[in-house]
């Protein structure tokens, strides 16, 4: 009998993701970042991806396109009613759900993909098998809230290729969990929140979802370079925020902001984060081969929404954000 009882079983479902994307791994080119950064500097951001219905295709998820950055927010729309600290409830809309960005190198040829996604406990090591047969890279895995019934872990990867093999070998490891596809966002969503207020007081870019959920997005400033290849800082580096309505007053919110910090910035920011009364959640790596190395940290607070943001600007004030 395994040891390992708390893990996905091996299904066929699994074993056509693991099985699948040996091949698919092998259409990565091991080591092509690195070299070209050896030769003469990284990899840069350079030509269009293919189609986003292309890569929509693959994934069986609706993305975006921006910045010459292909975007897929992947929820957890199995996560229902999550418990969560100071009586926050969870969800898929609300900071249980993830991001895979990919960015063009190359004049298209080829794509560098950075993403993160939810996971439940049972299918960590399964996804991580997933990860290393489709040729992709296993980054960093941890909790981004303490306290959460149930707990959710995240898995952050990365990988470069040719777009579409890229995406396939993404897909591929996203099968062997029990994520729902298709991925599909909200027909008219809407807020009791003024999302435009919201992205004015942060300096950055609003965007509505499911039940009320208001995320702003922070451009980092400043190069980074991940294993030979110069990273746009919207490919999942920079910070963002998530206001969520909470109570009965319209303007009441459970805010959960998303810091991306150097090391210098770490203790001014927390230390700011803290006297205004923010809980601090994690502090972690979310990439490897990294320069700068930054460090992530969720925190959150419940209040009216647009002093809590105005809190947070006063945090990403101290750090090379926009």
């Amino acid at each position: 009998m395994s040891e390992n009882k708390s893990e996905l079983p091996i299904t066929r479902r699994t074993a056509l993701a693991l099985g699948g994307g040996t091949a698919a791994g092998l259409l990565l080119p091991g080591g092509l970042a690195q070299a070209a950064a050896k030769r003469g500097g990284p990899l840069r951001q350079s030509g269009r991806l293919p189609s986003l219905a292309a890569i929509e295709k693959i994934l069986h998820a609706e993305g975006d396109m921006s910045e010459g950055l292909a975007h897929f927010s992947i929820d957890r729309d199995d996560a229902e009613h999550v418990k969560g600290p100071m009586g926050v409830e969870f969800s898929g809309s609300f900071e249980i759900n993830g991001d895979l960005y990919f960015q063009p190198l190359r004049g298209g040829k080829l794509a560098f993909f950075n993403g993160d996604v939810p996971l439940k406990p049972n299918e960590l090591n399964p996804f991580i098998d997933a990860l290393l047969a489709n040729g992709l890279t296993f980054q960093a895995m941890h909790q981004h809230y303490f306290d959460l019934q149930p707990m959710y872990w995240f898995i952050h990867f990365r990988g470069v290729a040719a777009p579409l093999a890229l995406a396939k070998a993404v897909k591929g490891a996203l099968d062997a969990t029990a994520i729902p596809f298709p991925q599909k966002g909200p027909e008219k969503p809407s807020t009791p929140f003024d999302a435009r207020r919201l992205a004015k007081i942060l300096h950055g870019t609003a965007t509505v979802g499911e039940d009320g959920v208001v995320t702003v997005d922070i451009s980092r400033k400043g190069r980074i370079v991940i294993d030979g290849v110069e990273v746009n800082p919207d490919a999942n580096l920079s910070t963002n925020v998530q206001f969520k309505p909470q109570g009965k007053g319209g303007d009441g919110a459970a805010v959960a902001p998303d810091f991306s910090l150097t090391s210098s910035e770490v203790t001014p920011v927390v230390s700011l984060m803290r006297r205004a009364g923010w809980q601090v959640h994690c502090l972690y790596n979310q990439e490897t081969a990294e320069s700068p190395q930054l460090y992530f940290s969720h925190m959150l607070k419940t209040g009216d929404v647009y002093e809590l943001a105005a809190e947070i600007r006063k945090g990403l004030d101290l750090t090379h954000a926009d």
